[in-house]
């Protein structure tokens, strides 16, 4: 199962992202999740984020883009937010690559569940990928608010591998 982090975005890239995104939040609560989100689009002034995620993408995995995601999801946690431990397998999601956006709050971990329990590094700026199987979770959050960026790559986004037969 493939998890790879690297930090690619400043600190102040990151401020950027967070003010394109403090509008026309939509709220989940319910037993498993407690959070805001809203959808950020390709668009002339977001390209450079899309473009940045698709480079990360391509040159740490063998995952190669046939179409560019034009959508990412910016999610917000405030004190007491959380994400339930879960799985993304469905509407042919393949990825999850996802941004942590700041650091200045307490709580809030994001943990993988392969064969052991991996924290993520939780400094602003960080990005990872790892396949949509993997189960996670957000724990609470304790202080602060917490800022992340999450984009699904679906089959038709990306090539298929192809083994050569002999």
């Amino acid at each position: 199962m493939l998890l790879k982090q690297k930090h690619l975005f400043s600190k102040e890239e990151c401020e950027l992202i967070i003010e394109l995104s403090k509008i026309n939040q939509q709220e989940w609560k319910s037993k498993d999740r407690n959070y805001n989100s809203q959808a950020i689009d390709y668009s002339i002034e977001t390209s450079w984020i899309f473009d940045r995620l698709k480079s990360f993408v391509e040159t740490e995995s063998d995952i190669e883009f046939r179409k560019i995601k034009k959508q990412i999801h910016f999610h917000k946690f405030v004190k007491g937010d959380f994400f339930a431990k879960h799985n993304d397998i469905r509407d042919d999601r393949m990825y999850a690559i996802g941004v942590l956006l700041n650091d200045d709050f307490v709580g809030g971990d994001f943990n993988l569940y392969n064969q052991n329990k991996i924290i993520l590094n939780n400094t602003a700026g960080n990005a990872y990928i790892f396949d949509v199987r993997i189960e996670h979770e957000i724990v609470p959050i304790l202080e602060g608010e917490r800022y992340s960026l999450l984009w699904f790559l679906q089959m038709e986004n990306i090539k298929p591998k192809i083994s050569k037969l002999l």
